[in-house]
């Protein structure tokens, strides 16, 4: 009975731990970690360079290319010296540049503005220059009297005329003591060869007076008669290109010291592209002198495009590690108005090599 109880108690226990205690569970590979890898820096090119392997080799292309003015084609017209800014005043001109005038033949006289366009050498204004027009009219008399001093040519004939007496003095001594001896004193024919002498040196002072000394008399006075006039033209504001006023910064009867701005010109038929270049990539006897296309974006997504020549590559290497490459491009109008304007960016270029 014991052992029969016994068997009884062993099979309870057998049933009851196979339900607590559990299988060894087999053993759990490792969770992969994920496979992708982490996003990296794409070593892009500069901004102002784009590459693509599907592009010519034979064409560089850059982008974010930046238009601006040729130096030349921007003046700034300044004050020559301290003065008074008397006249802001041009002659009314047509398109092909011609002055107009009234029905009695005067240039009809206009006020100049910003937006007007000028042509070179036009005058568009005065300082203050009536003591130099007082002071031209004294050189211009000066000049007239040395010129003529230059040309009087009654002291040289008075001269010879002296020189001629004394030559027929001295004969006719010579003459008279040949028919007769001792007529004349030697002591008066010396006198009279000595006069003679003198006669000639006269002679020959009056040619020097004439032909050196009155003659730089009056390239001296046409010296200061052409200062003057240089003074003069110095207080006009004279336009040195054909190109659009953009600013004025004074006014008449305005009191200007000397270099201070007045009028601002700009010429927008030639602008210039400045781009970047890296010197490990293209040296620059590489680009100068190349041909360029340029591709400039417009208003509402439109392009245009214009051919242009590498005309200078800055030598200097930037902070940035880059040097600048210059591109001149003719401008092309629309009507009254250029297509190209400084300032603009993001232009696309392709230097042909």
């Amino acid at each position: 009975m014991f052992f029969t109880s016994l068997l009884i108690f062993c099979s309870l226990l057998q049933v009851d731990s196979e339900v607590v205690v559990p299988k060894q569970s087999e053993q759990r590979l490792p969770i992969p970690r994920s496979t992708r890898q982490p996003v990296q820096e794409l070593e892009l090119p500069a901004a102002h360079q784009v590459d693509s392997p599907q592009m010519d080799p034979n064409q560089l292309y850059f982008q974010n290319g930046f238009l601006e003015l040729p130096k030349y084609n921007h003046i700034l017209l300044p004050a020559p010296e301290r003065a008074v800014l008397v006249s802001l005043r041009t002659e009314q001109r047509d398109a092909a540049g011609n002055a107009l005038r009234d029905n009695n033949g005067e240039p009809i006289m206009v006020h100049v503005k910003e937006g007007m366009y000028v042509y070179e050498g036009q005058v568009l204004g005065n300082f203050y220059d009536r003591e130099l027009h007082t002071i031209l009219k004294i050189n211009e008399a000066k000049l007239e009297v040395a010129i003529s001093e230059r040309d009087k040519q009654i002291e040289v004939d008075y001269a010879l005329y002296g020189v001629q007496v004394a030559d027929y003095e001295v004969k006719t001594m010579e003459e008279a003591n040949e028919r007769v001896p001792k007529t004349f004193p030697i002591i008066e024919v010396l006198r009279a060869k000595a006069t003679l002498k003198q006669a000639w040196a006269n002679y020959d002072l009056q040619k020097y007076n004439i032909n050196e000394v009155k003659a730089k008399e009056v390239i001296v006075q046409e010296k200061e008669l052409d200062r003057t006039k240089e003074q003069i033209d110095l207080r006009k504001l004279i336009a040195p290109i054909d190109g659009m006023i953009v600013k004025i910064e004074a006014a008449e009867g305005e009191w200007k010291r000397e270099g201070d701005p007045v009028l601002e010109i700009i010429q927008l038929d030639t602008m210039r592209v400045r781009v970047m270049v890296d010197p490990k990539q293209y040296a620059i006897h590489e680009l100068d002198g190349k041909r360029a296309t340029i591709q400039v974006p417009l208003a509402r997504g439109k392009m245009e495009t214009f051919q242009g020549t590498v005309v200078f590559c800055d030598p200097t290497i930037g902070g940035n590690k880059m040097y600048y490459a210059y591109i001149e491009v003719p401008n092309r109008k629309v009507g009254n108005y250029w297509i190209l304007q400084p300032g603009q960016d993001g232009v696309g270029i392709v230097i042909h090599l």
